[in-house]
């Protein structure tokens, strides 16, 4: 959900994490969405409309389709929004995994509790309200806010100039879900926050792990790309994914 095309730096972060992160076992194909997209706006100020976001989504529909006709065998939605998880999941055959619900699977098994810390307000209600669809609110605890809140340039900016302060920035966050909300585990709940804490290491808060959610959201459609291959699992057609007209899906996706 982020323009890539002026973020070089994030783009080749992202591509060297996954490397380092998978080895040989896969390869990752890091795709945004086309420059201009918000016309000069940042993601965070844009997605809090739900007419932009509807009109930004259709390119991720377009990316899955296009991802399972070039022969790759997942696809992830890099955004914690999941943008159209379910109509991507209608569209198409191959795993597709969305990276708020792998880091929140992944992280109700080393904790109880869950806290989702975001960038700013904004993205921190697309989080919950992204949560309740799972039908997780009991155990992910309600999404905190970086104070001041920060976009993703600005996140950017700090991670060169000013690392220390966004780090105890998202500490504070953090110390604060965990003394008043009893968090157990941590989640950043922005990728491009979450990429500066695996850039400087940042694993723990206190007694309370930091998870890297690019790591999982890439290990996790890795499983699920094994467990298609090796035990004929794949998406359910019946309920929330069913395909009853396929002819119509093909259709549509030309």
């Amino acid at each position: 959900m982020t323009e890539l095309a002026g973020l070089g730096a994030y783009r080749e972060f992202l591509v060297r994490h996954a490397a380092q992160v998978l080895g040989k076992e896969a390869c990752v194909q890091v795709e945004g969405l086309r420059a201009g997209t918000y016309h000069g706006r940042t993601p965070t100020s844009a997605l809090g409309n739900a007419f932009v976001y509807h009109r930004a989504v259709d390119q991720i529909i377009d990316n899955a389709i296009r991802a399972e006709r070039d022969g790759f065998d997942a696809f992830v939605i890099g955004s914690f929004s999941e943008p159209m998880l379910r109509e991507i999941r209608s569209a198409v055959d191959i795993p597709v995994t969305g990276i708020l619900e792998s880091s929140m699977l992944v992280s109700l098994s080393l904790g109880r509790k869950v806290a989702p810390i975001a960038n700013a307000p904004e993205i921190a209600s697309i989080v919950e309200s992204a949560v309740e669809k799972h039908g997780l609110q009991s155990r992910v605890l309600p999404c905190v806010s970086l104070d001041p809140p920060m976009h993703e340039a600005q996140l950017l900016q700090a991670s060169i100039s000013e690392p220390g302060a966004l780090i105890e920035a998202f500490q504070r966050a953090a110390r604060q879900a965990i003394a008043h909300q009893g968090a157990e585990v941590i989640v950043p709940a922005e990728a491009v926050l979450a990429s500066v804490l695996v850039a400087h290491q940042v694993t723990h808060v206190d007694d309370a792990p930091v998870v890297d959610v690019l790591a999982i959201a890439w290990r996790y459609a890795l499983m699920m790309t094994r467990l298609r291959q090796d035990c004929s699992m794949g998406t359910s057609r019946a309920g929330a994914y069913a395909r009853r007209d396929l002819e119509l899906v093909q259709l549509m996706a030309r």
